[in-house]
């Protein structure tokens, strides 16, 4: 099979698998607890203020997570999505004027240099090549622009977690991201009857390449004419339990999470497998 074939094939996945989800992806999605949203929109709101944003275009918008944040910062959010039963699920009402397109985020015919900011959210590891993707984010931007993409499947996370000897008892620290890492796909058969080859392919960088490494995204943001790259790494190994560990107030749960992931970042690169996630900024 081609390249091209390829493409084609894991773009039609994700086709069926979020048609099928539609309905229900806002509620099976951990990105819509009210900390990541909290989390997500003080990246955002950074963005805007740097860049005096007033017009952004989102990647793989979905149901319109990242929508539903940036319309409370900006004044025009256009989205594209290659599924329409997801940009069904849109809510477009507020002040800002919201523009929907069904389209490949990898061709799309993007009006050149029209937005402040591009967004992509735990969307690139969807796609079997990011390159395409990447590039209509360049075109889309003007000069100064900023790229922010966030929920990304850390590579030498889900390497060490594919690594480990399955017969063997772990804390259940471990056994947590053994089954979110390596059983997702069971889970959404059991749930949904939803091949589990097509959901894999459905999420292609992730599933089947393992994630996204560190310095192949910057090559890859690089190679389409991005000046500054940042990237950054999201979510440790155990912040899960931290978060909802009851015998702490909820406020000092997510101050001491908040406080262990500083700590853990200042140890960059030598923690980078204990980070479940990356993201990035890039400014054209």
């Amino acid at each position: 099979m081609t390249d091209t074939e390829k493409y084609a094939q894991v773009l039609q996945a994700n086709i069926q698998v979020h048609s099928a989800l539609a309905h229900e992806y806002n509620g099976c999605q951990p990105h819509y607890r009210p900390e990541n949203i909290s989390y997500v929109e003080g990246k955002l709101r950074s963005v805007v203020e740097q860049t005096s944003a007033q017009r952004l275009l989102d990647l793989g918008c979905g149901t319109g997570f990242m929508i539903d944040i940036a319309k409370r910062h900006v004044r025009e959010v256009h989205g594209v999505d290659v599924t329409e039963a997801m940009l069904g699920r849109v809510d477009t009402t507020g002040s800002a004027k919201i523009k929907l397109f069904a389209a490949d985020t990898g061709s799309f015919r993007v009006a050149e240099s029209a937005y402040d900011v591009v967004t992509a959210y735990s969307f690139l590891h969807h796609l079997y090549d990011i390159e395409p993707t990447v590039s209509t984010a360049y075109k889309a931007l003007r000069p100064g622009g900023v790229f922010y993409a966030d929920l990304e499947p850390n590579y030498y996370f889900w390497q060490g977690i594919a690594a480990l000897d399955k017969n063997r008892e772990y804390d259940p620290v471990v056994e947590r991201e053994i089954q979110s890492v390596l059983a997702t796909d069971e889970q959404l058969f059991t749930a949904y009857a939803i091949d589990k080859d097509l959901f894999n392919h459905a999420e292609y960088s992730k599933n089947i390449r393992g994630g996204f490494r560190e310095e192949e995204l910057i090559a890859a943001l690089a190679r389409a004419g991005f000046s500054k790259i940042d990237v950054f790494y999201y979510w440790f190994l155990g912040q899960a339990g931290l978060v909802n560990d009851e015998r702490f107030d909820r406020p000092v749960r997510l101050q001491m999470a908040e406080t262990f992931s500083e700590t853990l970042a200042r140890g960059l690169p030598l923690t980078r497998s204990l980070f479940k996630y990356l993201g990035f900024f890039a400014t054209k």
